[in-house]
């Protein structure tokens, strides 16, 4: 009798044992880490910002084609996104759909950095972790997890980004003074003038959404053109050194990710976020506000990112179309050479507006 009650105790432990150990938790926080991780390197790397839409957006769908396995809350992007496929059904029972997300994230988010040792190192100090805690769950669960990623990397390939790589540069025409041309202080070239032909997600073309054509190059006196001169030239200037809350709001929103800063005669860059990260870490902000679950987390980064990725798309087809020279050439020539603007001009142009405005169309 009490060998049996003894063997009814120790077997019931090893049950509450075994339960315990096949529990591999995946917290919303793993995945803001995760996504932190893949913002430090594409920081680091240098990524334009229209390259780093793309490196947000296709790791974040693959995490969310696997949420969206759980049941009828998320529908797939298939029959949503130009081209999408199904996504393959989980290999076995074992596969803990959290955590495969969270490792198709980190795959995707891999093969589209150029260091890509620094995200294999982060993933694979986590994988230590998740091994011990269960191995059976944790290899059912990566299997499923680089099914997916593979899935979704194969749709990538073909949104036409290698077949831009190899397409010429923007052309600057000295004679077209209307026309944009490189600012200082490293006069770089017109980033990505063939970002217009990527496939797109959702929109049916990168000229679905036309702004209103800017008034027309006129530096006559009182004309509406030079008016908008005048004011940029008055309240946009200072350099720097100038202060006030205009300046820390302009601050805020200054997503240049590679600015050049000289001090005497050393020139060294300083990097940061892309316009896109900025929107990427608002998004982190308001789920941990909102307390937003795992599958609610991975959702927004999703929706965001994929808002973005058009956003961007749309911008890049209107800059180069419009292909208007900027403020700060434009007041050097013809007003004042001295003039340089509080924000470093970036060889872009600046889009939080375009992408704000496009974020609302998807609500």
């Amino acid at each position: 009798m009490k060998r049996g009650f003894l063997f009814l105790i120790i077997t019931g432990m090893l049950l509450a044992c075994d339960q315990q150990e096949n529990k591999i938790e995946i917290t919303p926080k793993d995945y803001h880490n995760a996504v932190d991780k893949l913002t430090e390197i594409i920081v680091h790397d240098i990524f334009s910002p229209v390259v780093a839409s793309r490196i947000y957006a296709y790791p974040s769908i693959a995490a969310y084609e696997i949420i969206a396995k759980k049941g009828d809350k998320y529908k797939s992007v298939e029959g949503q996104m130009k081209d999408y496929s199904p996504t393959p059904a989980p290999t076995s029972d074992r596969v803990n759909l959290d955590l495969a997300a969270l490792i198709a994230y980190m795959d995707v988010g891999r093969t589209l950095i150029f260091s890509e040792d620094k995200m294999v190192s982060y993933q694979d100090s986590l994988y230590k972790v998740w091994e011990g805690q269960n191995k059976k769950v944790f290899e059912e669960s990566k299997t499923y997890g680089l099914l997916v990623a593979q899935h979704v990397k194969d749709w990538m390939d073909g949104d036409n980004y290698k077949q831009t790589r190899t397409m010429p540069k923007f052309t600057v025409k000295s004679d077209e003074v209307s026309r944009w041309q490189p600012t200082p202080p490293l006069y770089m070239d017109g980033i990505e003038p063939h970002w217009s032909k990527i496939r797109t997600f959702v929109l049916d073309s990168a000229a679905q959404f036309k702004t209103k054509p800017h008034p027309a190059f006129d530096m006559k006196e009182n004309s509406v053109f030079q008016k908008e001169v005048q004011e940029v030239y008055k309240l946009g200037g200072g350099g720097p050194e100038r202060e006030g809350e205009e300046v820390e709001i302009a601050k805020f929103w200054d997503c240049n990710p590679y600015m050049s800063t000289t001090k005497g005669h050393l020139m060294f860059a300083v990097k940061k976020i892309s316009p896109g990260g900025h929107w990427i870490g608002i998004c982190k902000i308001a789920c941990e506000k909102s307390n937003a679950d795992f599958d609610k987390t991975v959702y927004a980064y999703a929706k965001v990112s994929a808002a973005m990725f058009d956003g961007f798309i749309s911008c890049w087809e209107e800059k180069y179309d419009s292909n208007l020279i900027r403020p700060e050439t434009l007041i050097n020539k013809t007003m004042d050479e001295n003039w340089f603007p509080v924000l470093q001009t970036p060889p872009f142009r600046n889009t939080q507006v375009d992408i704000r405005w496009y974020l609302e169309q998807l609500q």
